[in-house]
């Protein structure tokens, strides 16, 4: 039996329907942007006190600051909307879905955004302050010259990293529940997500101690192998109900 709203559609028209939906998300993203960008000065000065207190912020072009201050706008933006723009992909995917499937999506995306706060409050009240703090300990005395750009890029990203890696357990038993991949999939390719993540770490996350990206590394492989141990379960409880 077929999902209720399931029918053939050419590509065209699933593109125009996706495209439809990201235009959506573009919009509300682009009108959050001009919004928070307005407030966005004081705003990087007060998360500048609270992860570096009592050091100043450099910049070397005339057009840095412009460009943190966008930056540091869509990450806030990213973090408030993020709700919408998961709504707006479980419209794209809805149609292809049965009703039981339906309903356990709609309960654990709640849950989803959760976790994603989980992890930006974990990145930014307790890891970021305490990585900046143990990499200023390797300035051996020198007064270091930390410019807004790298610094802030840095702390965002590592905070952006551990709200996403929070949805791994998440995407991994909803994938699981609708059938699209199970616990031995998640196993044989855990290797290459391990890889991806460290050179997208060291890449997109680079301090010169190294601890960000460890941090990050290691939060991914914790949430990564907690859900296999969440894959295994819920197929056993869809053996067990089946």
């Amino acid at each position: 039996m077929e999902p209720p709203e399931d029918r053939e559609m050419p590509l065209q028209e699933h593109l125009a329907e996706l495209r439809k939906r990201l235009l959506r998300v573009f919009v509300v993203f682009v009108i959050g942007i001009a919004i928070v960008f307005r407030f966005s000065g004081q705003m990087i000065k007060d998360f500048w006190s609270y992860v570096l207190p009592d050091t100043q912020i450099n910049v070397v072009t005339p057009t840095e600051w412009f460009m943190v201050q966008l930056t540091f706008s869509f990450s806030v933006v990213l973090i408030v909307v993020y709700p919408y723009l998961v709504y707006e992909l479980y419209q794209f995917a809805r149609p292809g879905l049965y009703e039981h499937e339906r309903r356990f999506v709609k309960i654990f995306l709640p849950f989803s955004y959760i976790l994603f706060l989980v992890g930006v409050s974990l990145g930014f009240f307790i890891v970021v302050p305490r990585v900046f703090s143990i990499s200023m300990l390797f300035n051996m005395g020198a007064d270091p010259f930390l410019t807004a750009k790298k610094t802030l890029y840095s702390a965002l990203k590592i905070i952006l990293a551990f709200g996403l890696s929070f949805q791994i357990p998440v995407l991994a038993v909803i994938a699981v529940r609708i059938g699209l991949i199970d616990s031995k999939w998640l196993k044989s390719k855990r290797w290459i997500v391990y890889l991806a993540v460290f050179i997208l770490a060291t890449n997109l996350t680079l301090d010169i101690s190294g601890i960000s990206q460890i941090i990050v590394l290691t939060l991914v492989v914790i949430m990564y192998e907690f859900s296999i141990v969440l894959a295994r379960i819920m197929e056993k409880n869809i053996k067990s109900t089946g």
